[in-house]
């Protein structure tokens, strides 16, 4: 998981932001960066009159300029209206967007305290089954919304997923990032402009995308393959398919079967139901998948009560706390001795953020820790928009897998 600091960006240390301070078109004042990536960065800031603290995402200037890119200009404003027709609970609530007589083009969200599911994932580990699909369960009511309106989200995975009230008696769940998501309705006005997916362009992560979203086709049932890939990430702390490239990840979803549980974690207590859950919704070609998230959604309730767990999960009720008692965990995530990430120093403490920069923590995961800190107020932005994989697929990020584990894709 990438820090809040702008510098990690590649941000010069000595350079003031020039927007730290401003008041954009007298509503928003710019008071801290909370992330920042290739298109953009997020802000914290007090909203007048209300003096309510929202998350500012901020289109970069190189693409705010009237007709220096288009494209990426309709993209901000897409992602902007579509979430803004979005209500469910477990999505993300845009406030206000707009632009400035000066040309830069904003996003108001609310403002949120938690952990993405990454970070989580990083800090506790493999989560029990029944509180994976607690969790999953959320995920699909929300994109079950979009797919109504006609939305593909088409970028799900662990960094845009936010968890909440970790301390409570049940997770909340917000899914962010809509930044990519592509109208399937017959609306004229939803309809993806060309200009958005231009070619040699793919839309997406590598690590959680379908096999069709290499040829830039998505559908409701692409969003499903997703849902699985974390699904799998959740239960056995790795997604997968990893490779040292992008272009050999994608290559795994295509043409490689999942593999099963129990080759990646032998001691896994994860019951057969659920594994042919997740297994269903990676299947390779998407008639073979779940048709929608009402079906997936069944299928939850199915495998719970297969499992004699009952289909509605709200609480935490009865279920063992994450990270307590002796856990052998998967081969390439949990480790007996001390655990330092290639490439990576300790996992440092939570700190306020906004978002992770398409770079996912997809390999290896932190030895289970404590709960302590996890009350620490992070803010989990939205993945800024349009972070695509272009021409050959170009790694966006470098991986932290575990000593001894394949390196991973972005």
């Amino acid at each position: 998981m990438i820090e809040s600091d702008a510098r990690r960006q590649g941000a010069p240390a000595d350079v003031p932001d020039p927007l730290l301070g401003r008041i954009l078109n007298e509503r928003f004042r710019i008071l801290e960066t909370l992330g920042a990536g290739g298109m953009g960065r997020v802000y914290k800031a007090m909203q007048a009159p209300l003096d309510r603290l929202v998350a500012l995402k901020v289109l970069n200037p190189q693409y705010s300029g009237e007709g220096k890119d288009p494209g990426f200009q309709k993209r901000f404003f897409l992602e902007a209206s579509v979430t803004a027709k979005l209500r469910h609970p477990n999505t993300v609530t845009v406030i206000d967007y707009g632009k400035t007589e000066d040309g830069i083009y904003y996003i108001a969200m609310e403002y949120l305290e938690g952990l993405t599911l990454s970070q989580l994932l990083t800090q506790e580990g493999p989560l029990p089954w029944e509180r994976a699909l607690a969790i999953g369960q959320q995920v699909a009511r929300s994109l079950r919304e979009a797919h109504k309106v006609g939305l593909i989200h088409r970028d799900l995975k662990p960094a845009n997923v936010m968890i909440l009230n970790q301390e409570a008696d049940h997770d909340v769940v917000k899914v962010l990032d809509f930044g990519l998501v592509k109208s399937f309705s017959g609306d004229a006005s939803m309809k993806e402009d060309t200009t958005l997916t231009q070619a040699g362009v793919i839309l997406g992560s590598p690590q959680y995308m379908a096999p069709e979203q290499a040829r830039n086709i998505a559908d409701p049932r692409s969003d499903v393959y997703s849902l699985g890939v974390v699904l799998y990430q959740v239960l056995m702390g790795r997604p997968p398919f990893q490779a040292a490239q992008s272009i050999d990840v994608i290559v795994k979803h295509i043409n490689d079967p999942p593999p099963p549980f129990h080759t990646v974690w032998p001691d896994h207590n994860v019951p057969a139901e659920v594994e042919a859950l997740v297994m269903k919704c990676l299947a390779k070609r998407p008639v073979d998948r779940y048709a929608s998230m009402d079906a997936v959604l069944q299928g939850m309730r199915t495998a719970a009560s297969a499992s004699g767990v009952s289909g509605v999960f709200t609480t935490r009720t009865g279920l063992n706390a994450v990270g307590s008692g002796p856990h052998s965990g998967p081969h390439s995530g949990i480790h007996t001795g001390p655990h330092q990430a290639l490439g990576s120093g300790p996992t440092p403490a939570p700190n306020t953020m906004a978002l992770d920069i398409s770079v996912d923590e997809a390999g290896g995961l932190a030895e289970k820790r404590s709960r302590k800190g996890l009350g620490i107020a992070l803010f989990g932005a939205s993945l800024f928009v349009g972070l695509g994989v272009a021409g050959i697929l170009v790694l966006r990020g470098a991986q932290k897998p575990p000593m001894g584990a394949e390196p991973a894709g972005s």
